[in-house]
């Protein structure tokens, strides 16, 4: 996977994403997501580290939803609903996150792309 192609995963929000590739890309999104956490967790005496912490989370997070909610645009638009639906990410987190998971896509091109995992 070139730059390009890594940057429409997870920044783009037309075409269409298959659910292996959506899974995959969100799940490496939580985990990226859930490092400073963890970290936070880990340095909880020193009251420095769990700012700066923090503030790496909040900083992350700001990009990772954005991100999330690119994801989930692609993955309706692989079974032809509108990318709109995917703002509800936005209150149903790990709960969107699993139902897009779920669905079959459209087989064959649909008013999204022509095929899954490439841009319109």
């Amino acid at each position: 996977m070139d730059l390009r192609q890594a940057l429409w995963v997870f920044f783009g929000f037309s075409g269409r994403l298959s659910r292996q590739a959506f899974a995959l890309a969100g799940l490496l999104l939580y985990m990226i997501r859930f490092y400073p956490i963890y970290r936070m967790f880990s340095v909880q005496d020193d009251e420095e580290a769990l700012t700066y912490w923090a503030g790496v989370f909040m900083l992350m997070l700001s990009v990772l939803v954005v991100s999330h909610i690119a994801l989930a645009a692609k993955r309706l638009h692989d079974f032809n609903r509108s990318g709109w639906f995917s703002l509800l990410f936005i209150v149903g987190d790990i709960i969107a996150f699993i139902a897009l998971c779920l669905p079959r896509g459209d087989p064959g091109p649909n008013r999204y792309g022509e095929r899954t995992n490439a841009p319109r």
